[in-house]
């Protein structure tokens, strides 16, 4: 049972810090003492003899103690809860050290101790706080390591310390030196004020309420603001209110001060010393009720002088009181009356100290010793602990708030060592090992791989990486009771340590005057292994569900990653005791939860490790699991000697060859198998998601995952799930899993296919086909070879196995022909195909030819030839039959009939019913359309032997050019006004792409189809007029020759009456048709014209009207220039104008705008005076500057209305005027 534990274990917490180096080096501290942060010296330099004298003397007078019996001085109890630790020096021997003497005699020791979180303060006998820290800082402690000193600080005048008292809620510490007290902040021991503390002397003690001890740490709310101090005065108690400041609230007197004491609420338990007794004091109304004698003998009949202890029971209210007598102690319970409660507890020796904690009672012995009771059992104790008596212990330091101190058995155990994998019980034989094992190529693996010194075995990996162990943690950073995250006052940060390091929650510290140790409980890892050397694995695995559980809730020490790497520590300790325990199924989830390295699992199965695991192959995994891993042999060894160690010699003749353990050994084995199949499975779908190690060996260790489930999969028959490891991506190696898959052909072909092996893979596909009793696992090897020709690039393959496929199943071989030979696939010969596939099957070599022709858009002209024959005497063959025959007569009647809305094609694809006939008319039309690969006149010759296919003959028809012909097929015989007139406007061309693809919107099939004339079709421009109006006069004289057809004469003159001639139309018409029949036709004719006619008169008046402004702008313009004085006079050839000149054409100008000679010579002003002529010019030029066009606008109207001879007829015309004024009166050109 796991109650049988012992619930506390021992740990070292600070040792050797103020012994020193050397008897001859007096004047230097030793390797272990703190550094310095002061230069006050703490130890004198006094003569070597008289400091050899005194140690000597010393050393002497403590062996002439212990060796009487006397051991370690009595103290008082709860150091840090009572009163301050002051050593009996008459019971120690020592010589203690006397204040009164000088410095170069006193030695350095510890005299009280308080903690919280991970910081821990040490008064000295020399006046001296030091604080320290665990933090894991490396380096800062030879002999400490992961503890730092973080400061000292120094009381003045120097005195011994008489105790510590922190009040972490408040931030406040009260240092007790010599009856002073010295108020200090907490962490840093920063003196405050006396404006926040008055200054308190003649002080014996402090005392804090043991109910206001409740701390959730810093910036908890739950926190309390303000405390009650108790200060404890030679007359009296003195009870004050701590926040921010001190506040005195009350003051009791007593009779003596308490040495020894402790607060719960409102009553106070203390030893009086005048009378040596325990008494009760009620604070509520100042009462003193004495209630038991420290010792029920006389002090002078003892050899010694019994110490009173006074602990409190956290939480009930109680007092646990010692009193000797005479033969042993005996612990009472008190209540805050005085009461008695519970029963009692004995100890042989009287305790030095005492407390009570999570249900224990804990008291430091005489013979140096610890006792260990439970509250609910107090007959016997539970737990011895021995202590070494060098360390002199002398008291408890109980701190309610938990101190994190460093876990020496998880750090210890978690420590990081190099493991070779196939060593210990499992390293194969000289023969074997010379074996090469798999190496892993360059490209998965780092370069780091080749030099494993490189990497720190001591390094953190992720979660899921094996046995390897976890970084070191953060600072402490909660209280035990209530789990926090940042409880410490301050968070210290400092370089990660080379080796892990955790810390552990304690509340009772073991004071030395040179160290510390502590009382802590036992750690899940001690009790585990404890558990399982003893056989009882129930109940080891009781303790790592619990441990479990207290993780889900919280309830850890430290942060949450040191705790996920110690349950992977317990999970994987305790799974390889069930593996050897033959509990094979229990131990494949605890291995899972370990998160173990899979190499170190599979290791263990001989037969499927193969060479995945080299001979010389290191890991690292934990100290505390090497050497158990290295004692585990192979599973079958594990198995055989667990039968034979239960069943020998029960059965005959021999464990190894009678049928019932035959039988169970292959029960073990395949829950084995079992075991390793479901944790690979697990393992790996973690690794793919993401999870699980991506270092140095993570390329190996995926390779080991996948080999051996693969071996596992194939052996158990699991072949889906071996199928669809090895479809996804993988790491299997496989030359190492085809071993296993020789009787499993359809496997052995997968595994061909992922080394890449695909003519083997189709091989073995034919074989398995070919068979007459196949592979069960292969339901369809023909669909198999499909898959396997699909995206195939060897022609040749593809060819062999693409044919034989056509043989087996016509519709797979043609889709990896058609898929394959298409644009951008293999290359294949067409006709030579087509060839081997009439061999094998007509109706394939047609489906082939089709895509060909229609799909690829082959330019072989044979091939179209081919293609067409094969229509043509497709339709030739199923038009024989009277019923398709009956069918396409009804079809016709239809269509003509009703509404002429659609064409022939549309009508077809439309409405008649999904039929072959349907199918392969539009087919062959569409083909006859588009297609520029077929001789016309062999189409046109044997579509004229088939009186059903007058719409696919109209066709070719109307593409040699035979409009007249085609036009009456389509008119008379079909019927199809629709397609006559497109056949007009678009210059013979029976069906358009447009047409086209509305006949595949109707059947998607024939998408190909319609776009086969897109391919090479020149971009069509508009018919010529003359080509349109001929069609329809064409179509006009077809109709005009039915005296049915007036309705579908109309509706053509209706639509094309932009292309044909009234008057050439009215020759046309028959006298017998009435005349509502063309009225129409005529009445737009006539008014389109009239209305043409007004459109090009307005348009020609507007011209004018724009020719005049723009006229009158360009005159205003050359009035304003300035006049030219020509002394020779023009140079003329008779005709007014100057060479170089021409004459304008004057029809360029508007009537309106031409000038007369005699009009400009006479001038804008009506006179012809000289001086009327200036003053006319003035007003020209003034209205010229008025009126100046926008240079831009202007010369665009000038350009576009005016003519260069129109320009210099008016230039000449304007010089002729200015020289006539000028001969009448000279002008001045100022």
């Amino acid at each position: 049972m796991t109650s049988d534990l012992e619930p506390f274990q021992l740990s070292n917490v600070l040792t050797d810090l103020y012994h020193q180096k050397d008897l001859l080096d007096l004047s230097a501290p030793g390797p272990s003492s703190p550094p310095r942060n002061n230069a006050t010296p703490t130890g004198g330099t006094g003569s070597l003899f008289a400091s050899a004298s005194s140690i000597v003397g010393a050393a002497g007078r403590r062996a002439a103690a212990v060796a009487s019996g006397q051991g370690s001085p009595a103290s008082p109890s709860r150091l840090g809860r009572s009163t301050g630790l002051e050593r009996d020096d008459s019971v120690d021997g020592t010589g203690g050290a006397d204040s009164s003497k000088g410095s170069s005699e006193q030695r350095i020791e510890i005299r009280c101790v308080e903690a919280y979180g991970s910081n821990l303060y040490l008064g000295r006998s020399d006046g001296v706080i030091e604080w320290w820290t665990c933090d894991g800082s490396p380096g800062s402690n030879q002999n400490n390591p992961g503890w730092t000193l973080r400061n000292k600080h120094t009381l003045f005048p120097r005195r011994p310390m008489n105790r510590l008292t922190i009040l972490p809620q408040v931030s406040r510490c009260f240092a007790l030196s010599e009856g002073t007290i010295h108020p200090l902040s907490l962490p840093f021991l920063e003196p405050l004020p006396s404006t926040v503390v008055a200054p308190l002397r003649g002080v014996v003690s402090v005392i804090l309420d043991d109910d206001e001890l409740e701390w959730d740490g810093e910036g908890s709310e739950n926190n309390r603001t303000e405390m009650t101090v108790v200060i404890v005065r030679r007359r009296g108690l003195g009870i004050y209110r701590m926040g921010g400041r001190m506040i005195p609230q009350k003051e009791i007197p007593l009779p003596s001060p308490p040495s020894v004491h402790a607060l719960a609420s409102n009553y106070l338990c203390a030893c009086l010393p005048h009378s040596s007794t325990y008494a009760l004091i009620d604070f509520s109304d100042a009462s003193l009720t004495e209630v038991l004698p420290v010792s029920q003998v006389e002090p002078s009949q003892l050899g010694f002088d019994p110490k009173p202890n006074i602990a409190v029971v956290p939480g009930e209210g109680e007092f646990l009181v010692t009193s000797y007598t005479g033969v042993n102690t005996m612990g009472v319970f008190l209540n805050g009356q005085g009461d008695p409660v519970r029963g009692t507890v004995e100890w042989a020796h009287h305790p030095l100290s005492l407390t009570v904690e999570s249900g224990y009672i804990l008291a430091l012995l005489r013979n140096h010793s610890i006792s260990i009771h439970t509250l609910s059992d107090l007959e016997a104790p539970v737990q011895t602990i021995s202590l070494d008596p060098t360390t002199s212990p002398f008291a408890f330091s109980y701190t309610p708030y938990g101190v994190a101190i460093r876990n020496w058995i998880r750090d210890d155990r978690m420590a990081s060592s190099r493991m070779i994998l196939l060593s210990g019980k499992v390293a194969p034989s000289t023969s074997s090992s010379s074996s090469k094992p798999i190496s892993i190529p360059t490209s998965q693996a780092p370069d780091s791989m080749t030099s494993p010194s490189n990497s720190d075995p001591l390094d953190e990996p992720p979660s899921g990486s094996g046995l390897t162990p976890p970084s070191s943690p953060p600072p402490f950073s909660r209280r035990p009771i209530a789990p926090q995250r940042s409880s410490s006052l301050i968070r210290a940060t400092a370089p990660s340590a080379k080796s892990p390091f955790s810390t552990t929650i304690t509340e009772t510290l073991i004071v030395g005057p040179n160290g510390l140790q502590a009382i802590s409980p036992t750690s899940a890892i001690t009790k585990l292994e404890i558990l399982c050397k003893d056989g009882k694995i129930d109940d080891a695995m009781v303790v790592v569900e619990e441990e479990r559980q207290r993780g889900k809730k919280g309830q850890f020490d430290g942060s949450k990653a040191i705790h996920q790497g110690t349950m992977r520590f317990l999970h994987l300790y305790l799974a390889c005791y069930l593996i050897m325990e033959t509990r094979f199924e229990a131990a494949g989830d605890h291995l899972y939860r370990g998160k173990i390295d899979p190499r170190l699992l599979v290791r263990l199965f001989a037969r499927l490790r193969g060479k995945v695991i080299g001979s010389a192959e290191e890991i690292d995994v934990f100290e505390g699991l090497k050497q158990t891993l290295m004692d585990m042999p192979t599973v079958e060894t594990i198995i055989t000697t667990s039968i034979k160690r239960n069943y020998s010699p029960h059965v005959s003749p021999d464990t190894a060859h009678a049928p019932e353990t035959i039988e169970l050994r292959h029960a073990l084995e395949d829950e084995a198998n079992a075991m390793l199949t479901e944790f690979l499975r697990k393992t790996r779908t973690a690794r793919r998601k993401g999870g699980g190690a991506r270092g140095l060996d993570s390329a190996k260790i995926d390779m080991v995952i996948d080999t051996t489930l693969a071996k596992l999969l194939a052996d158990a028959g699991t072949t889906n799930e071996l199928l669809a490891l090895l479809a996804g991506p993988n790491d299997v190696v496989l030359g190492e899993l085809e071993p296993f898959l020789e009787k499993r052909p359809y496997v052995l072909s997968t595994v061909m296919r992922q080394q890449g092996k695909i003519e083997r893979t189709l091989a073995i596909l034919k074989g398995i086909a070919e068979s007459p009793e196949g592979d069960p696992l292969c339901e369809d090897p023909v669909d198999e070879i499909a898959q396997q020709l699909d995206g195939m690039t060897d022609p040749q393959l593809l060819r062999q196995y693409a044919l034989w496929l056509v043989g087996r199943d016509p519709t797979k071989g043609l889709e990896i022909l058609i898929s394959q030979s298409g644009n951008g696939g293999v290359k294949l010969d067409d006709e030579e195909l087509l060839g081997e596939l009439r061999q094998i099957s007509e109706d394939a070599a047609n489906v082939y030819l089709e895509h060909v022709v229609v799909q690829k858009r082959s330019p072989s002209r044979p091939l179209h030839e081919e293609l067409l024959t094969k229509l043509i005497d497709t339709a030739e063959k199923q038009g024989v039959d009277d019923g398709i025959k009956y069918h396409l007569e009804e079809l016709e009647s239809e269509f003509r009939l009703g509404p002429e809305s659609q064409p022939f094609c549309v009508f077809l694809a439309d409405v008649a019913p999904q039929t072959p006939i349907k199918l392969t008319r539009l087919k062959l039309q569409l083909f006859l359309c588009g297609s520029p690969f077929y001789s016309l006149q062999a189409a046109s010759a044997r579509l004229a032997t088939i009186p059903w296919l007058k719409y696919e003959l109209a066709i070719v028809l109307g593409r040699q050019g035979k409009d007249k012909a085609a036009l009456q097929l389509l008119a008379r015989d079909v019927g199809d006004s629709v397609s006559a007139q497109t056949y007009c406007t678009q210059g013979g061309e029976v069906i358009p792409p447009k047409v086209a693809h509305d006949v595949a919107s109707h059947v998607p099939e024939l998408a190909a189809w319609a776009t086969l004339g897109d391919v090479g079709r020149k971009r069509r421009g508009t018919v010529d007029a003359a080509v349109q109006e001929g069609l329809v006069m064409h179509l006009l004289g077809v109709y005009m020759k039915e005296s049915n057809s007036a309705k579908q004469t109309a509706s053509l003159l209706n639509a094309q009456s932009l292309h044909l001639d009234a008057l050439e139309v009215l020759k046309l018409i028959p006298p017998d048709w009435p005349l509502e029949t063309v009225s129409a036709f005529f009445q737009r004719s006539l008014r389109r014209q009239l209305h043409d006619q007004h459109t090009w008169q307005i348009l020609k008046s507007i011209s004018a009207g724009q020719n005049l402004a723009v006229s009158d702008e360009f005159l205003n313009q050359v009035r304003s220039m300035p006049p030219i004085l020509d002394t020779s006079g023009p140079k003329s050839d008779g005709s007014g104008v100057s060479p170089g000149f021409s004459i304008p054409d004057e029809g360029s100008i508007p009537e309106s705008e031409k000038v007369s000679e005699k009009e400009a010579a006479a001038g804008p002003g009506g006179g012809g005076g000289g001086g009327g002529g200036g003053g006319d010019d003035e007003k020209l030029a003034r209205s010229g500057s008025e009126r100046t066009l926008n240079g831009a606008e202007g010369e665009k109207r000038h350009t576009s209305f005016f003519s260069p001879e129109g320009v210099v007829k008016e230039l000449a015309e304007i010089r002729s005027e200015r020289h006539a004024s000028s001969e009448g009166q000279p002008r001045s050109m100022g």
